[in-house]
């Protein structure tokens, strides 16, 4: 296995000597990462508004339908720590460049079948892969850049995960009115991914891993147990969207915590008295990362507080105000707009402020955003105007304020051979915040399509109140448990990147 590693890396530097210099930039090399971060959460999102038409042409229940969905943030959520664990021992160039590659196929296989249950499938597939992606893409952007640049990059990078978090909406809305449908956004995914995986091939540079870990010796019993556990957490939190009274959510569920915490238990007294060669999946040093443990805990409500009032307006506009899809994503376009403007502000401002009050004020931004939308009432006049997109603006300010500085903690603190266990295991647990809103919504809702419009504003109220709780449990654990320690840098300034090293190296092999 090591030497497929080193065969990879040897073959891809003999090939860099062919490669224009500024394909070598880490700008460019940067600018491949939030794309293939785009396409993870455009094919998330650009299915939210797609489960009535995917119910009515296939002819399958709306529990099925939503499957289109939920397979993917299942497989996502189940296998991102495990990804981030291996990318830290194989390398995350090696691994980003095979996951976009499979990414491109899985897309493809959806764009092209026609099976609702096979579409579902190979949903599946694609948030395995993307799971490979994500947690690689922040490690690759720690190891490119370095002090008030990193801090940059992580500001544009969470911009981008907004970003097209909301304009998946849009995006999946325009396909439902063409022949393509839900399979638009797989196509547009397969010819991005395919071209991204060939270019990186020959321009990301070749990063050597500072873990001493190996493949071989990695915890597979305790990975097992736990990708067992979260799997099925998450499928409990969806099964219980339709009925908490159903044994598949309320077992399943009980099952998956159950596991989660044996897999705690094993790696913490039992798996290095069985091999002490093992590598454990969680490294010890990982609790030393100063606030992970509630940061992770947090990031459980900002994404349950935060996707949960995307889903309530989007519901809103599609069963309440009986907008299009497509209509529905265009009136999202303020949150996309308020964004915009909110991180171009922010990269003025990184490393000014006091990190954990900069994320409370986030928090508390956005606590006041979600108070508007539970005023949202079909009665009031302009309540779009009024409350929709007031929820809209304060959300996208409080939000962006609180990830930029929450990824800032997390990626400064986290050493660089835990960089993928650390992002995996904080999008794990934001995954599960995702999981837990749409469950606990889904659930207030109920059958939305055969309750009277007065029964249905009422619950959508209901539904909004859920966010504004998780938005004031975050604010009291930020308050209360979050200690303000200022984040240390990596590197020193003067230290030059690989990529500037490569870059130079090139430019004057060009010269001569």
């Amino acid at each position: 296995m090591k030497n497929i590693f080193e065969n990879f890396s040897s073959l891809r530097s003999k090939t860099e000597h062919f490669v224009p210099s500024f394909l070598l930039s880490k700008h460019f090399v940067f600018l491949l990462l939030n794309i293939a971060t785009c396409l993870d959460l455009l094919n998330v999102t650009s299915l939210l508004v797609a489960t009535e038409y995917v119910s009515e042409h296939y002819d399958v229940a709306p529990a099925v339908a939503s499957w289109t969905l939920s397979s993917y943030a299942i497989a996502f959520a189940g296998f991102i720590a495990f990804f981030g664990r291996t990318g830290d021992i194989i390398g995350h160039d090696f691994q980003f460049i095979v996951m976009i590659f499979l990414f491109s196929i899985a897309s493809l296989l959806c764009a092209v079948v026609d099976n609702i249950y096979a579409f579902i499938v190979f949903r599946g597939l694609q948030g395995l892969f993307a799971a490979g992606l994500i947690p690689t893409n922040y490690a690759i952007t720690a190891n490119i850049y370095q002090g008030k640049q990193l801090s940059t990059a992580i500001t544009i990078l969470t911009a981008v995960v907004s970003l097209c978090t909301a304009l998946g909406l849009i995006i999946g809305g325009a396909f439902l009115r063409t022949d393509l449908a839900i399979h638009g956004t797989a196509y547009v995914s397969f010819a991005l991914a395919m071209l991204i995986s060939v270019v990186a091939f020959f321009t990301f540079p070749v990063i050597k891993t500072t873990s001493k870990d190996k493949l071989k010796d990695l915890d597979y019993i305790g990975s097992g147990i736990l990708i067992s556990g979260l799997l099925l957490v998450i499928v409990g939190f969806t099964e219980g969207g339709e009925s908490w009274k159903s044994p598949k959510s309320y077992a399943t569920l009980v099952v998956g915590v159950a596991l989660t915490g044996v897999f705690f238990l094993y790696e913490k007294f039992l798996c290095l008295r069985l091999n002490e060669s093992t590598h454990l999946l969680i490294p010890p040093q990982m609790w030393t990362i100063p606030n992970y443990a509630p940061l992770i805990i947090n990031a459980v409500l900002n994404y349950a507080g935060f996707f949960g009032s995307m889903y309530i307006n989007i519901s809103y506009f599609l069963n309440m105000d009986h907008d299009s899809p497509l209509m529905s994503g265009v009136r999202y376009l303020p949150f996309v707009i308020s964004l915009v403007v909110v991180t171009y502000i922010l990269t003025f401002t990184n490393g000014k402020f006091s990190q954990k009050w900069t994320c409370v004020t986030g928090f508390v931004i956005g606590f006041i955003g979600l108070i508007l939308l539970t005023r949202v009432n079909y009665k009031t006049p302009n309540h779009y105007w009024k409350f929709s997109v007031t929820n809209q603006i304060l959300t996208a300010l409080g939000s962006d304020i609180y990830f930029v500085n929450y990824l800032n903690i997390i990626i400064h603190s986290a050493p660089l051979e835990v960089q993928g266990i650390a992002t995996g295991i904080a999008q794990t647990f934001g995954q599960f915040g995702i999981a837990l809103a749409f469950a606990v919504i889904t659930s207030i809702l109920g059958d939305v399509q055969n309750l009277d419009v007065e029964t249905l504003n009422k619950r959508y109220e209901y539904s909004s109140w859920f966010c504004v709780a998780c938005y004031g449990a975050g604010i009291i654990l930020l308050v209360f448990f979050v200690k303000d320690i200022k984040v240390k840098e990596k590197m020193h300034n003067e230290e030059k990147s690989v990529l500037e090293q490569k870059s130079e190296a090139a430019c004057t092999e060009l010269e001569l």
